[in-house]
């Protein structure tokens, strides 16, 4: 037998003792063997669930280490890519037609361009394009304009001027001749069979100006597309 210390008074108290005999109090009920052993189990039990699940710890490092590859992946692909080529616009082709005699005629032209220098008032917004048309029996090169070109110099003739003019067909600068009718939007080449050739054979050409009151001017035009635009128009033609 042993003595214990009562809780409530403090007097010594035998272990065996249900109540304390100076003041009364109960002794503490003592945990079982069997209380401790159920106990004991299910600590070791709940340890070895949180140790041994591996599936919890690598869905965390490969959730984990997915975020840091696509970051990584991102940050390489961003830094390797290189942006998308844009495409040049191409040429492309319409049909017109005579209301009076219904005759019929197709172009190949090349989008819009702008002088290389913007010219001053009242051609600031000049616009040119280089074009090739054809009917049923001919067919002929020309660069148009949405204002009439007002050239300086040029050999009069009836009814139309004619200018000796620099063009850049690639890298080779010549001459070209050309025609202007009075007060007309466009101007002709001389030699269309020549420049419908140029047309079709180059990559981009560039014609020199000499504009009234603005001196030197220069319109550079691109000619892609320009050979299936040509081989197009002339395949309409050849049902009309």
């Amino acid at each position: 037998m042993a003595l214990v210390k009562c809780k409530e008074c403090g007097s010594e108290v035998s272990s065996k003792a249900k109540a304390c005999p100076k003041c009364g109090a109960k002794a503490p009920k003592k945990t079982s063997l069997f209380t401790w052993f159920v106990l004991v189990v299910i600590v070791v039990s709940a340890f070895n669930i949180i140790g041994s699940d591996p599936a919890s710890t690598s869905r965390t490092s490969a959730s984990a280490n997915s975020g840091a590859g696509s970051s990584s992946i991102a940050g390489e692909s961003e830094a390797t890519s290189t942006p998308p080529k844009v495409k040049a616009p191409e040429w492309r082709i319409f049909e017109s037609a005579d209301e009076m005699t219904g005759d019929k005629s197709a172009y190949a032209v090349s989008p819009n361009a702008e002088a290389t220098q913007r010219m001053g008032f009242p051609y600031g917004d000049v616009e040119a394009w280089l074009g090739v048309g054809c009917d049923a029996s001919s067919e002929w090169a020309y660069i148009g304009f949405n204002n009439a070109p007002n050239l300086n110099g040029g050999d009069i003739g009836d009814g139309y001027r004619d200018f000796r003019l620099r063009v850049r067909w690639d890298d080779n600068v010549v001459f070209d001749t050309f025609r202007q009718r009075w007060s007309a939007e466009a101007l002709h080449f001389h030699n269309d069979r020549g420049a419908i050739q140029k047309i079709s054979g180059s990559n981009s050409v560039m014609v020199e100006l000499d504009w009234h009151g603005q001196g030197t001017v220069r319109f550079p035009f691109t000619l892609n597309g320009s050979s299936k635009a040509i081989q197009d128009i002339r395949r309409k033609c050849g049902e009309y």
